[in-house]
């Protein structure tokens, strides 16, 4: 998966375009590592809605089977 195939499917998880991914830092994403975090084993960071709207998400793999998906609002 690349990272703009990963920014198509959080917008169709959300059900808005998504317009920019970003680490948990803020930093820009290069590569889908930018975004892994070992334990518990998943991926998240920032997100920035076409809209403007900032957002935190974190995907998760539960059981080793199947996905879980959070969003929260994020404010600086």
């Amino acid at each position: 998966m690349t990272v703009d195939e990963l920014r198509q499917d959080l917008s169709q998880r959300i059900g808005r375009p998504v317009e920019l991914l970003l680490t948990r830092d803020g930093e820009a994403v290069m590569e889908l590592a930018d975004l892994y975090q070992p334990s518990p084993a998943g991926f998240g960071g920032r997100l920035r809605l076409r809209d403007g709207t900032a957002m935190t998400w974190e995907l998760w793999l539960e059981d080793g089977d199947s996905w879980n998906f959070h969003t929260a609002s994020f404010t600086e």
